[in-house]
């Protein structure tokens, strides 16, 4: 998935996986850290390059 975060009026664009994405919005209710946004699609279909850091932590309970 692609996820936008954004910090400071500062976008960062991630790949990540379904999961981590579902713990985000879960963390992100309880404490609105930043603002989320969830790209659906691109013009030519991909994904970013760049891994969201630290995703495996997103990943367990």
């Amino acid at each position: 998935m692609h996820v936008r975060i954004w910090l400071g009026g500062t976008a960062f664009d991630y790949r990540t996986a379904a999961a981590a994405v579902d713990n985000i919005v879960r963390d992100w209710r309880r404490k609105r850290w930043c603002t989320l946004e969830f790209v659906l699609g691109t013009i030519d279909g991909r994904l970013p390059k760049t891994r969201l850091p630290n995703e495996r932590l997103f990943l367990g309970p």
